[in-house]
């Protein structure tokens, strides 16, 4: 057996305190290697579920457009029989007595086919495609024509409908599709919300000087119904987001609503209750404001 001299063992030593640090360093190495992988791992998921949302946000978007471009086809085919009806029906009208025992039943008619004609200008006016085109319009009247759109269904759910205007309002510069747009997601959202009937209240009116623009006007759409749980208010006006059974509702409806206001320069919040109701407020600034004095927050 060879025994080794202090210099050889102290040598050794050496190549052996080196092999141990490389190997050190090779197993920190590993483990940052290692931690890459996981956090590119983590990435690959996260971007493979982006890809995927954006897929289904396409085709679900896919869907919308086909079934607007339908709405707007039957709308136009209705308008011109509806146009017809409407004709005849004032010619006989015009020509039979006051006292014809037809002629009540002949009014009810012109007065349902008129209203049907409303219907059907409302679609077109919400299926039109282009750019904005801003006007000065009258929220009130807004609100009413929209109501006048979802008459049947508020009927049909047992919604109470109460309206408070106030004749001062001021008129917005706004585009019009996009106000009743506007107003038709949130009334439809309401009714959705009081499956078992409830009252809907639509208020118009100055906005409080302390949150809004001197001139602003407020438009409230407030429902008695179910109200959303406080832990999932915070996400309602994600795109997509919906709470509704499948099949029921995109999840689109809020989202378009704050891309809208905040487009027109105004304010939307939303405030609920469980079990009491949930009020959406919509405030857009006074007409005739200059678009750089805008300042949209939602």
């Amino acid at each position: 057996m060879t025994l080794l001299n202090d210099d050889e063992a102290a040598r050794l030593r050496q190549e052996l305190d080196q092999a141990r640090q490389t190997i050190r360093i090779l197993r920190e190495e590993l483990d940052q290697t290692s931690r890459g992988l996981v956090v590119l791992t983590l990435e690959l998921d996260r971007k493979r579920e982006e890809i995927q949302n954006s897929t289904e946000q396409l085709w679900q978007a896919g869907k919308l457009a086909t079934v607007g471009e339908m709405a707007a086809s039957v709308a136009h085919e209705l308008n011109n029989p509806l146009t017809a009806i409407m004709l005849w029906t004032e010619k006989l009208l015009m020509d039979m007595p006051l006292d014809h025992p037809k002629r009540a039943g002949l009014v009810v008619i012109d007065q349902e086919t008129a209203r049907m004609a409303r219907l059907v200008r409302s679609l077109l006016v919400s299926c039109r495609r282009g750019p904005p085109l801003r006007a000065p319009v009258d929220p009130s009247e807004e609100a009413d024509g929209t109501l006048e759109l979802v008459r049947h269904v508020l009927q049909k759910q047992g919604v109470a409908v109460v309206r408070e205007f106030d004749p001062g309002s001021p008129r917005v510069q706004a585009d019009r599709q996009q106000l009743r747009q506007i107003l038709l997601n949130l009334i439809t959202n309401a009714v959705d919300a009081m499956p078992r009937g409830g009252t809907l209240t639509i208020r118009v009116g100055p906005a409080p000087a302390a949150e809004a623009l001197p001139g602003s006007v407020q438009i409230e759409v407030a429902d008695t119904g179910q109200g959303i749980p406080a832990d999932v208010l915070p996400r309602v006006m994600e795109p997509f987001f919906t709470t509704r059974p499948e099949g029921r509702g995109t999840g689109l409806g809020l989202s378009i609503c704050r891309r809208i206001v905040a487009e027109h320069g105004g304010t939307i919040r939303i405030r609920s209750t469980v079990d009491v109701g949930t009020s959406v407020l919509v405030v857009l600034p006074p007409e005739g404001l200059p678009t750089a004095a805008r300042t949209p927050t939602t």
